[in-house]
């Protein structure tokens, strides 16, 4: 099957544009009186083209390739050497071989693309009777170039070529792949060397190992149709394969007859040995004819097994040739560079020589007078360079305590808007009071100036309880107002760098307070979801109140930020919420502070907190926010990092020690 399949693909693809053959005749006369070698070469070139059999062309062809060889025509030996290597390839593949790969690396050495196509579709060939692998290899190279200089597989179909191979190798997948593509073109291309009918048995093997056996029937049927003989014995056999899996055995064994009926006339043994076991099996029931197929299996195995012997003692000797090949060319190689290293280090001697006394007479003559030079114009570009380097760095500390102490002021100006509503609210408690007091105080003064008959008592008492009571609550309120200004000054004042023992559950709902009114002082219409869950079993921790206030006030103006600008996008149903909580685990404190705003890209979470980077636009932030508070939360000897997804929200999470 591999023999005669190949034999119709690529003996339709080599040199498929030649122009007309000529005559045997006419071609041994041309070649009597050509007067150069060249012409002989060309002559004898043709000459396989149209000899009788493979064995007279091969002849002609290695006349070809030694003259060709002998006068170092590389044109002539490219040609002849990828012809009678395609032809050897049918009755002594493994001689073929390296005429094929000799062709080929001529055919690299002087860049002839066209016939490197030819050279590696022929070795993808040879191989394939041996060397699965290697024949892919091959094919595979040939694909890459033929895409790289635009060959048509009109030339070259290494798209059906490949489609056989991993056909006969099971992969099925691939194989149906690369036949389809080699169908289309020979569907759209009167010039491709491949019929649409050569396709349908391949096809039809295909389908029927897949077990798409209804395909697979009509593709054989299809073959029959347009084949008489060619193929023809492959189909009848795998129709009647169908027909035994479908339990149909007398139409198995009709079809299988006329395989073996073909294939016998057609003197093909593999074929013979699977068409006569395939009657052996379905006339099993019957003994006499069961023992006539097994007879024809048997002696056709033994006259096979003969001629796989005959291939086996071929394929020791080719590798034994190839062996003392590659030892030959290991030997040449080695004396080859060998020679060429004891010129290379001889020439590089003199070159030396002559270099390190021309440099040493150039030295003394010249450096003398430049050293002195270069030395005084090296010390001047350094103290132009160190003065450069000394301003720029005074600037950069300017620029940085500057931006540093915009940040801190920033951050202040939101705290004391956060302050001033926190005591409102308060104040007005004590206004409110102050107020009712100052009318019961006058209707007291009124109930007093009556006459003692209509004096209420009972309501005289009542006003004056209420007036105390009132009274209770202005104090009370008053000092609350007293304690929020007193607690906002001492968080409000440069860091001490004491530690101290802090409730974190109450600084961090302070400053979620402090910043949403803030917000709201700036802009009324400002609204946000607060959420606060606190593990009450943390207690005291000691930290700097200060410095982790300035912490947690910068991450959660942010979150408002993100979820402010996130509700500026068209949304229905968006609630923008801002979460703090903290709990206790394994020795340290979590503080997570999320939002669910548009989160932060990935791309850039990696530099957040880098000094000066910032996402918001120019005059909104300065970029140190993120910085200071890593280097305060790493001051504690704790850890804070981020999670994000776009789209969806953004989780700092800070970690600090208890004691």
């Amino acid at each position: 099957m591999k023999t005669l399949r190949f034999i119709i693909l690529l003996l339709l693809c080599c040199h498929f544009c030649l122009g007309q053959n000529k005559q045997i005749d006419s071609l041994k006369i041309e070649l009597s009186k050509a007067q150069t070698d060249t012409t002989k070469v060309l002559i004898y070139e043709k000459l396989m083209h149209v000899a009788p059999d493979d064995k007279a062309g091969i002849e002609y062809g290695l006349q070809g390739l030694e003259l060709a060889k002998s006068i170092r025509y590389d044109v002539g030996e490219i040609l002849c050497g990828n012809e009678v290597g395609f032809l050897m390839v049918q009755s002594d593949y493994y001689r073929s071989i390296p005429i094929l790969i000799a062709t080929k690396d001529l055919c690299e050495k002087t860049h002839n693309q066209l016939e490197l196509v030819r050279a590696l579709g022929l070795l993808g060939y040879a191989y394939g009777y041996v060397d699965y692998q290697k024949a892919l290899l091959y094919y595979r190279e040939c694909e890459k170039l033929m895409a790289k200089e635009k060959v048509s597989e009109n030339i070259m179909p290494i798209s059906t070529a490949m489609g056989y191979l991993y056909k006969d190798h099971g992969n099925l997948d691939t194989a149906l792949t690369y036949l389809q593509k080699g169908y289309q073109l020979s569907l759209n291309s009167d010039k491709y060397p491949i019929r649409p009918n050569d396709f349908y048995k391949h096809f039809g093997e295909i389908y029927y190992k897949k077990g798409q056996k209804d395909l697979a029937m009509f593709y054989f049927k299809q073959s029959i149709t347009a084949f008489k003989g060619k193929y023809e014995g492959e189909a009848y056999q795998g129709i009647a394969l169908i027909f035994r899996d479908k339990n149909q055995l007398d139409s198995a064994k009709f079809y299988a007859k006329k395989s073996l009926e073909v294939e016998q006339k057609e003197s093909r043994p593999t074929y013979i040995i699977q068409s006569a076991n395939l009657l052996f099996e379905l006339y099993r029931p019957n003994p006499a004819q069961a023992l006539k197929y097994h007879l024809i299996a048997t002696n056709t195995k033994d006259s096979l097994f003969n001629q796989e012997k005959v291939k086996q003692i071929e394929k020791l000797a080719y590798e034994e040739r190839e062996k003392t090949a590659r030892n030959q060319r290991r030997i040449e190689a080695h004396q080859t560079d060998f020679e060429n290293k004891i010129r290379i280090y001889a020439l590089s001697a003199l070159v030396i020589g002559i270099s390190l006394f021309a440099f040493f007479l150039y030295r003394n003559n010249k450096n003398k007078q430049k050293a002195n030079a270069l030395l005084h114009q090296q010390k001047e570009e350094i103290d132009l360079q160190r003065n450069k380097a000394e301003k720029a760095l005074a600037e950069l500390k300017a620029t940085q305590s500057q931006l540093i102490q915009s940040e801190k002021m920033a951050s202040l100006g939101e705290l004391t808007a956060g302050i001033a509503h926190e005591i409102q609210n308060p104040l007005n408690f004590v206004n409110n009071f102050s107020e009712v007091n100052k009318e019961m105080l006058e209707e007291l003064k009124t109930e007093r100036l009556k006459p003692a008959s209509e004096r209420d008592e009972q309501l005289e008492g009542e006003l004056i309880n209420d007036v105390i009571h009132n009274q209770e609550k202005i104090n009370h309120h008053g000092k609350r107002a007293d304690a929020i200004v007193k607690g906002m000054l001492h968080h409000s004042q440069a860091s001490r760098g004491k530690k101290e023992p802090t409730d974190i559950n109450k600084l961090a709902d302070e400053y979620l307070r402090l910043s949403y009114h803030g917000l709201r002082a700036k802009d009324n219409s400002f609204n946000a979801i607060l959420k606060t869950d606190f593990d009450e079993s943390i207690g005291l921790i000691n930290i700097i109140p200060q410095d982790i206030g300035r912490v947690l006030l910068n991450l959660i103006n942010n979150a408002f930020y993100a979820i402010t600008e996130k509700k500026k996008l068209p949304s229905e149903n968006y609630e923008p919420t801002v979460s703090i909580n903290t709990k206790k685990i394994a020795g340290k404190v979590e503080i997570r502070v999320a939002d669910n705003g548009n989160g932060i890209p990935e791309k850039i979470v990696d530099k957040i907190f880098q000094p000066f980077f910032t996402t918001k636009p120019t005059g909104q932030g300065t970029g140190l926010g993120l910085s200071l508070s890593y280097d305060i939360i790493k001051a504690h000897g704790g850890e804070i990092k981020v999670e994000t997804r776009e789209g969806e929200g953004t989780i700092f999470i800070i970690q600090l020690p208890i004691s």
